[in-house]
């Protein structure tokens, strides 16, 4: 009984021991981080090499200029969240981790955003990432990527950052608001329809009934009246018709205009993505990665999509065509390279098409 009691009694004491001994841990890290100052605030990027957009003296760089950068502060005033608020509002940035450490540091782990390829046409000068994420070039460093050039007409503007996904799920939901609204715009019309139509069943029911105390003139006469007031209704409604009709007819041409623009957002983004992993494709490829090095775009707008690449040997131009079956054409590529041009030699054509299925045209 007794050994049992002192087994307690020291289990007891040892778990004392510990919650003292972090008690006194936390009470002497509260005080370390609330008497020393920061001693070195270290910036860790994931990624990088040749896909680089920042650099870690870039992010020193924002951090001294919105003068919220670490180094010189006592550790417990450092403000982790408006740190992160800063390094995240940079489009290249995908996710920034802020924390002190026990040694006195500040330590800010960022995870970049990884570009496949650079949007260079007009006024565009964009990256764009994996995942379809769009950001200007502008404040980042140059990557080495695929570029594409060409006169194609994005759906998004110059200065676009974000998602396509997003900026087509907001202009095709705002689109989709627009044609309910003009619908909704329909029901005064169809009320003029309603009334058009009542007003001239009311004519229709006031034709004269003969009385046994009409006589036959007079009766007479009081059909005459109503057949010229019945044609003027009869005018009239046609009028009011043809007007009524009219205006809806110009409110179903606008809900199909919008329709239009419903159905011409939801190609590009199709064809836009398929673009997406035809360069993803590309990357994967060990051959393709090294030998494409540029994606010629035209159409995008009110045309469709046309794509072509240029290869790093040679002096020609392949031709994709459409934005449809890509994955098929590249295989289709990648066979002409093993067993077409390097028995009949790089420099023989100008041109390579694959617009075709299954078919491969040289000139």
């Amino acid at each position: 009984m007794l050994k049992r009691i002192a087994k307690y009694f020291l289990h007891l004491v040892l778990w004392c021991a510990i919650i003292a001994a972090v008690v006194w841990a936390a009470m002497l890290s509260k005080s370390h981080k609330e008497s020393s100052l920061v001693s070195a605030t270290e910036i860790d990027i994931e990624g990088g090499s040749d896909n680089s957009l920042i650099a870690s003296e870039s992010v020193d760089w924002w951090l001294k200029q919105q003068g919220v950068h670490p180094e010189g502060n006592i550790l417990s005033k450092v403000d982790i969240a408006t740190i992160e608020h800063i390094v995240e509002s940079h489009s290249a940035i995908a996710k920034a981790n802020v924390y002190t450490c026990y040694d006195g540091g500040v330590r800010v782990d960022i995870r970049q955003r990884e570009p496949i390829a650079r949007l260079r046409i007009s006024d565009f000068d964009m990256y764009l990432t994996d995942d379809g994420y769009l950001l200007p070039a502008e404040g980042c460093h140059s990557a080495y990527v695929k570029v594409i050039t060409g006169d194609y007409k994005p759906l998004f503007d110059a200065q676009y950052s974000g998602y396509v996904e997003s900026i087509v799920q907001d202009s095709i939901a705002s689109l989709e608001r627009y044609i309910a609204e003009l619908e909704r715009g329909k029901i005064p019309h169809l009320k003029r329809h309603i009334e058009n139509n009542k007003a001239l069943r009311e004519v229709k029911r006031s034709s004269p009934k003969k009385s046994i105390f009409d006589s036959k003139d007079k009766h007479a006469i009081l059909v005459t009246a109503y057949n010229e007031h019945l044609s003027q209704a009869i005018a009239q409604h046609t009028t009011n018709k043809r007007a009524i009709d009219a205006d809806i007819a110009a409110i179903e041409r606008e809900q199909e205009w919008a329709l239009g623009l419903r159905r011409g957002l939801l190609r590009q983004a199709e064809e836009f993505d398929s673009m997406v992993a035809m360069i993803r494709y590309i990357i994967n490829d060990a051959f393709l990665g090294d030998e494409i090095v540029q994606i010629v775009a035209t159409g995008g707008e009110s045309e469709p999509l046309q794509l072509a690449v240029i290869p790093r040997s040679g002096d020609f131009v392949v031709d994709l065509g459409s934005a449809e079956r890509l994955e098929q054409k590249l295989v289709t590529l990648r066979r002409f390279y093993d067993k077409g041009l390097s028995r009949i030699g790089w420099d023989r054509y100008s041109r390579i098409s694959l617009r075709y299925d299954g078919q491969v045209v040289c000139r």
